[in-house]
């Protein structure tokens, strides 16, 4: 299980540009946790929580930038208070509130329209796919490569 996340790492999970990384970071949007050497921005979960909902809430729910800029402020507020592990919670994001829930949220068609539904266990369940499916493939061509240095 993969703990910190590069600007390119978070770039191909998430499929979120570098620039629009970096432009969030210089505004002080959603800052990585870590720098290296004040130099390598280094990402934690809880940053690609944020960064996630904050680039779906623009690109499927069309929040403006002030609207997202206070639903994250908000994201981060709550994120502190969690006592419970964050994989098994699931947010219900609208234009006014944030409801926290510990486990999955069934929701009418009705509700549904109203609320982002945010599963932060299927977030990191991507990731771990994601990152394992890369290893696999970089564990077969190391493999392969080091048959054709065998023959």
């Amino acid at each position: 299980m993969k703990s910190f996340f590069s600007p390119r790492d978070i770039e191909k999970v998430l499929n979120v540009s570098y620039r629009q990384l970096q432009y969030w970071d210089q505004t002080d949007f959603i800052k990585p946790s870590y720098r290296k050497q004040k130099k390598f921005r280094l990402y934690t979960f809880t940053d690609v929580l944020l960064l996630k909902i904050a680039w779906e809430l623009r690109q499927k729910r069309n929040f403006s930038i002030q609207k997202l800029r206070k639903t994250i402020e908000l994201m981060k507020q709550l994120l502190h208070k969690v006592t419970h592990p964050l994989i098994e919670l699931t947010f219900l994001i609208d234009e006014e509130r944030i409801l926290v829930f510990n486990g999955d949220v069934v929701m009418d068609d009705v509700s549904a329209d109203n609320h982002f539904k945010f599963c932060v266990g299927q977030l990191r369940q991507e990731i771990d796919d994601f990152f394992d499916t890369k290893s696999d493939v970089e564990d077969q061509d190391h493999y392969v490569s080091g048959l054709e240095e065998a023959s």
